[in-house]
């Protein structure tokens, strides 16, 4: 009887974690935020349409991004803007990505600066005592000349990675990269990723846009802790097969 007691008290309890792992997890949403140079801010929200796993800024949308930019005196023009995560993570990683194409418009303003940052909150998984937050980034440069583009960074909660840049090599159509990262200690449940992608064209000249297709991602892994079996073979060197019939040999010789 003590023994059932013990059981349904264990399935109580397992159910119990269960429920609060769940309602832990809520449906957060996908966010982003235009800050221009001049102090002007635009909650691109408002005009996407967003879910916890994508980010989709339609036609309309990026009209009245576009309008914004251009009342604010922008140089900037987006012909796409979007994002996708694989919320709330798995045990292998979480991850948070924006993507879109910018361009330093013909005729458009003299705020050369645009930040744009990407926020998800609420991510269980994974999780473990240590992991590592990777930042990378692309950018897939036309008519922009060798040392300008962009600035990217990633962020697990408050910790960020060091900003990096992804800069053209030259007028002609090229693609650069970049990458930074930052150990997390611990990697917890229920975290937010943000991306921030600060951009810096060159002003376009009388004829040509100069164009930026770019794409930010942030990754989180955790170190998995090995189950207490698992480590006590590991530090043995021993499969746990051996182990089992090793013990089982060492009880017959006892009895005999």
């Amino acid at each position: 009887m003590l023994t059932h007691r013990r059981l349904f008290l264990s399935l109580a309890l397992s159910a119990l974690v269960g429920l609060i792992t769940t309602s832990g997890a809520r449906a957060e949403t996908i966010s982003m935020t235009i800050s221009l140079g001049g102090g002007a801010t635009f909650l691109v929200d408002a005009v996407a349409t967003a879910t916890a796993t994508t980010y989709v800024v339609d036609a309309p949308g990026l009209a009245a991004v576009n309008a914004f930019l251009t009342t604010n005196g922008s140089e900037y023009q987006f012909v796409s803007l979007g994002g996708s995560s694989n919320f709330p993570g798995n045990s292998t990683q979480g991850n948070l990505v924006v993507t879109g194409e910018i361009h330093s418009a013909v005729g458009g303003g003299a705020d050369a600066v645009l930040k744009l940052t990407e926020t998800e909150a609420d991510f269980t998984s994974p999780t473990g005592p240590t992991g590592t937050l990777m930042s990378s980034s692309t950018g897939n440069f036309t008519n922009q000349p060798a040392g300008k583009g962009h600035t990217a960074s990633s962020a697990f909660n408050a910790t960020s990675t060091p900003t990096y840049s992804v800069l053209s090599s030259g007028v002609p159509v090229n693609g650069e990269s970049g990458a930074g990262s930052v150990g997390i200690a611990p990697v917890s449940t229920l975290y937010t990723l943000t991306n921030v992608a600060t951009f810096g064209l060159s002003p376009a000249g009388a004829t040509n846009d100069i164009v930026d297709s770019f794409g930010v991602t942030a990754t989180i892994t955790a170190q998995v802790v090995p189950e207490p079996a698992s480590l006590v073979t590991m530090l043995m060197g021993i499969p746990l097969p051996l182990v089992v019939l090793g013990l089982l040999r060492r009880r017959r010789l006892a009895r005999a």
